[in-house]
This record gives structure tokens, C-alpha cells and sequence, in this order.
């Protein structure tokens, strides 16, 4: 197994802010606060500066997933399909 293509481009770019695109065709800028590596697995803290929540970036299998905390629990926020440079 690989590293995961869009976990690599986000541990790549941070800690400048990301622009990342989700499935839903949605984009959204995000400021990262932490990155790491755990073999082939990824984990991120990250915010966003139109909202309070928290946002955690891990892999799933062959996806970047992006969960929300706005302080009621975690929720998935979305699938990453693409990761650029904000």
C-alpha cells in the first residue's frame, strides 16, 4: 500500500493553508494546524477562517476524509478529491 495521493499533497503544502475539493463539487480553504504520518496512514488538524469548528483530515482506505466539530460531535464533513495550494 501507498500513501494516500491527497494526504501526501496537504503534509506537502502546510503549514500554508490548503484549498481542498470535495465530492460534492464544493471547495473550501483550510488553515493547517497539524499534520503526521503513521505509516501509511494520515491524520490532520486543520480550521477554516468563515467558521468555528474544528476539522480533522484522516485516511479511509483510498480517501482523504475531512470530519467537523462545531462542539456537538464529530460528523464527516466530506471526501477530498483534490488538494491545491490556497
Amino acid at each position: 500500500m501507498s500513501l494516500n495521493e491527497h494526504a501526501k499533497r496537504v503534509y506537502n503544502v502546510a503549514p500554508d493553508p490548503v484549498l481542498l475539493t470535495f465530492a460534492d463539487g464544493e471547495t473550501h480553504e483550510f488553515e493547517i494546524e497539524s499534520t503526521e504520518f503513521f505509516q501509511e496512514d494520515f491524520q490532520g488538524e486543520a480550521a477554516r477562517v468563515d467558521d468555528d469548528a474544528d476539522y480533522r483530515l484522516v485516511t479511509d482506505g483510498d480517501d482523504l476524509v475531512v470530519g467537523r466539530n462545531a462542539g456537538d460531535g464529530w460528523a464527516t464533513f466530506g471526501v477530498v478529491t483534490d488538494v491545491a495550494r490556497a
